[in-house]
């Protein structure tokens, strides 16, 4: 790690002027070969990276952002250093645990990297989980939270409770979760998926789950059933709206979640730690 590409998203949950000032400044031992600030430059591919003589290309954003970056370089030679710049920070955790990010640049140079999990659904993918159904609106609600928009929360919280129920999504298939929910959340494994179905019967169960979904471990829900499996297919009347790492997609049914593995490998600090 000695040539870098830095993508940075400055409007991330975590991230401020002042933050990425001392984020620059930290990276001074580093030749820095490129900068993409993100939503407002082009990301790199993997031509443009190479063209550069880069040798990593760091990602301090939050998931959605990471996502978008390191799908664009999944074919790429080098490697990947995310930092947590997001609210979530999801992946950042699964690679360094709860180091910082200046503490995870220090520690950088001498870790392992190596490809991670992800659930792929045709063009599109997630490195951190996917939400299917009705219930993924929420994430208007969640936004609204992340953002202190305190004023569009009860209007988004409103929206989410009523798509919730006025629609369900279908588990195709006669595996755990056949039959209708109001969301399948999928998260990617090292052996395959995590499949979550929700299942809420009353308007308390689901503002219950939002809460939980929203500031705590929704897994615990008593509506909400879990399982192992290699792919997941859900289908619907209507288009099937989908978050990818916190994106949202709207897609045509059936849409199939299938468990795969980058090309593109990831500076892991955890792990060093973890062996010292």
């Amino acid at each position: 790690m000695k040539r870098i590409w830095l993508v940075l998203n400055t409007k991330s949950g975590s991230t401020s002027a002042e933050i990425v000032r001392d984020f620059e400044t930290a990276c001074a031992g580093y030749d820095i070969v490129g900068r993409t600030d993100f939503r407002g430059d082009p990301l790199p591919d993997a031509a443009a990276l190479d063209a550069a003589g880069a040798d990593t290309l760091v990602v301090f954003g939050g998931d959605g952002t990471i996502n978008a970056a390191t799908c664009k370089v999944d074919d790429w030679g080098g490697t990947a250093l995310i930092l947590p710049g997001g609210t979530m920070n999801g992946l950042a955790k699964a690679l360094h645990g709860a180091l910082t990010w200046d503490a995870i640049l220090e520690r950088a140079a001498t870790a392992p990297a190596h490809p991670v999990p992800v659930a792929v659904c045709g063009e599109h993918r997630a490195m951190v989980g996917v939400i299917m159904g009705p219930a993924a609106d929420w994430f208007r609600a969640r936004e609204a939270v992340r953002h202190g928009a305190w004023s569009r929360l009860g209007r988004a919280l409103r929206f989410a409770a009523r798509k919730t129920f006025a629609r369900t999504i279908r588990v195709a298939g006669d595996g755990p979760h056949a039959g209708r929910h109001r969301a399948v959340i999928v998260t990617p494994l090292a052996d395959g998926l995590e499949v979550a179905s929700v299942s809420t019967a009353s308007w308390l169960a689901a503002a219950r789950l939002g809460i939980e979904w929203l500031v705590g471990d929704w897994r615990q829900g008593s509506d909400v059933h879990v399982s192992h499996a290699p792919e997941v297919t859900c289908t619907s009347s209507r288009p099937v709206t989908v978050l990818f790492d916190g994106e949202p997609a709207s897609l045509p049914s059936p849409v199939t979640v299938r468990a795969g593995t980058t090309r593109l490998r990831f500076i892991a600090t955890r792990e060093a730690a973890e062996g010292a």
